[in-house]
């Protein structure tokens, strides 16, 4: 039997992430993680906006752990909170005073939350909305949108309606082996932005449609905001047939704003999920809405549950978080400027390689991708993907990676910009990536 080498000391990204695909299946505990590593790359420890791997090799990070580090890796606030939860006792499975606290900062900075649950991540906060809406309603069909990500749960997941190769699908097709068959029966896709596509919906089967669920600035298929108007119309007609909008916020909840999405675009709806930024890195989500669509939870007739549901270290973090963002709301006014110094320095710096990008924002959001051709200005989901380099973009990030700036290899998964990237991390970053274009 041969002897395992000792991995204790320090060795290379390569030989740990070998070993570690023995015990770990693929390396990782997340698909899309697996595929963001290109080349091996094996985190030690981070802190603020940067990444050192076993070999010592310090990456500035724009990929920010896709998303919930708003003030940067190990911020000292959340983590202090966290810490000393964890010596009070972490999870009794029993109601915990932070509960109150927690459930009071996010009803008073989400618009339209008066109640909400806790959940783990936000594939079990979507997964439980989208049951409750159903309960609601006494429906079952859901409305989801081309590009939109709402988690991995059964009812949901569907293949990406843009290919590598630009192919477009309208069905919603199920997105991985093993699904149920029959699981998206009642799932229905539309195109992102199609006002004559939903219109038509729901003059067929609006009476049939328990939910709309949405991404209100789609952020998995490199960042497409909706058209003037659409979310409105979306938001209108699901009133109108009796169903309940889900404003899915995993991603610009407490990022875009300190209200996420529905404070920046005015449009209000029935139940909203947050995650990632709400917990600063911690594994936690909630769901929420007004009392009246909460009640059935209230009263123990809808079902959600969880043993680590709500745990007590994790909720400590929401209320850490929250309470920094309530005590300073100008930190959006500093990453929205620092984001859109980033934004024109990459606008310059590839229009002066020669080459074609589509570069979207909003707030401390981005999309960066390689293109083969201009795309034009249309603002629809496959707005620029068909034309997207995707070789050359890999190419690109691995360059950028070996030169100490780490972005997802996938030109669709968004950059996330902290308050710990100061002006000369980002002259780096923009930097780094001028020399690797030169070398392409």
């Amino acid at each position: 039997m041969t002897q395992a080498p000792d991995l204790t000391r320090t060795t290379t990204s390569a030989l740990l992430l070998e070993a570690t695909r023995g015990v770990v299946a693929g390396g990782g505990s997340s698909n899309m993680r697996n595929l963001g590593i290109q080349t091996p790359l094996v985190v030690d420890r981070s802190a603020g906006c940067r990444i050192v791997d076993v070999e010592e090799n310090e990456l500035i990070d724009v990929n920010m752990g896709y998303g919930p580090h708003l003030f940067g890796y190990a911020d000292p606030d959340v983590l202090g909170a966290v810490a000393k939860r964890l010596m009070l006792g972490a999870m009794t499975g029993i109601p915990h005073r932070l509960d109150h606290e927690a459930g009071e900062l996010i009803a008073a900075t989400v618009p339209t939350i008066e109640q909400v649950r806790f959940a783990n991540s936000g594939t079990e906060a979507i997964t439980s909305a989208l049951r409750l809406a159903r309960f609601v309603t006494g429906r079952a069909l859901v409305v989801t949108f081309e590009g939109h990500y709402h988690g991995w749960s059964e009812t949901v997941l569907r293949k990406a309606a843009i290919t590598n190769d630009g192919a477009a699908s309208r069905a919603a097709v199920p997105g991985a082996p093993g699904m149920i068959p029959g699981a998206l029966a009642h799932t229905v896709q539309l195109p992102w932005n199609d006002l004559e596509a939903l219109d038509e919906l729901f003059a067929t089967r609006g009476g049939e449609i328990a939910a709309v669920i949405v991404e209100p600035i789609c952020g998995n298929a490199g960042l497409v905001p909706p058209l003037p108007g659409f979310l409105q119309r979306v938001a209108d007609l699901t009133a109108r047939s009796g169903g309940l909008l889900v404003f899915d916020e995993v991603i610009t909840g407490y990022r875009v704003a300190l209200g996420g999405a529905q404070e920046l675009l005015g449009v209000r709806p029935d139940l909203t999920i947050v995650s990632k930024v709400l917990g600063g890195g911690f594994p936690v989500a909630a769901f929420g809405g007004s009392r009246e669509i909460m009640a059935p939870l209230a009263r123990n007739e809808a079902f959600h549950a969880g043993v680590y549901a709500g745990n007590h270290a994790a909720v400590s973090a929401i209320v850490a978080m929250l309470s920094k963002l309530i005590a300073d709301p100008s930190v959006y006014d500093t990453l929205d400027a620092a984001s859109g110094y980033l934004d024109r320095r990459l606008a310059e710096t590839f229009a002066a390689a020669g080459r074609p990008v589509r570069i979207a924002r909003t707030g401390s959001v981005m999309s960066v991708a390689l293109l083969t051709r201009e795309p034009g200005e249309a603002l629809t989901y496959d707005a620029g993907i068909p034309f997207i380099d995707f070789a050359a973009h890999r190419r690109l990030q691995l360059l950028c990676q070996e030169s100490g700036v780490y972005f997802h290899p996938n030109p669709l998964e968004p950059w996330f910009i902290s308050t710990a990237h100061s002006p000369d991390v980002l002259d780096t970053v923009v930097g780094t990536i001028a020399d690797s274009l030169a070398r392409l």
